[in-house]
Formats: C-alpha cells, sequence, structure tokens
C-alpha cells in the first residue's frame, strides 16, 4: 500500500471517530474561555487608563503649583 494510500485511511479512520457534538462543546468551551480572557483584559486596561488619568492630573497640578510658586518667589524678590 502507498502512503497515500495509508494517509487516507488514517484520515477517514479519523472522521469516523470525530464526534460532531463533542466538537461543538469543545469550540463553545474555547469561545467561552476567550470571551472570559478578553472581559478580563479590558478590566485591566480600564483600571490602567485610570491610573495613568490620575498621574496626568497629578502633574498638570504639581507644574501649576510650580509656576504659581516660581511665580510668587520672583514677585517678592523685585
Amino acid at each position: 500500500m502507498t502512503s497515500w494510500g495509508r494517509t487516507e485511511q488514517k484520515a477517514s479512520r479519523l472522521l469516523k471517530e470525530l464526534d460532531a457534538d463533542d466538537l461543538h462543546d469543545q469550540l463553545d468551551a474555547m469561545r467561552a474561555y476567550l470571551k472570559e480572557l478578553t472581559g478580563s483584559f479590558g478590566k485591566i486596561a480600564n483600571r490602567q487608563w485610570g491610573r495613568a488619568d490620575n498621574l496626568a492630573a497629578s502633574l498638570v497640578v504639581a507644574l501649576g503649583v510650580g509656576v504659581l510658586v516660581g511665580y510668587m518667589i520672583r514677585r517678592g524678590s523685585e
């Protein structure tokens, strides 16, 4: 028997053993896992984005206070 014939037999046996319901269940499980994974990723990204917003606001406030203090010091030394 040629190698092509053996390959065809193995593929035929695999397809006979393949259960469509089992495959459907596995796909559903993978879909649920990916949904959970992307949901978790979204929550983490939102938290990190919130922290970045807090950092930006803190930097703007610090810059404003620095400019104000610098102005007051310069005005006081004149």
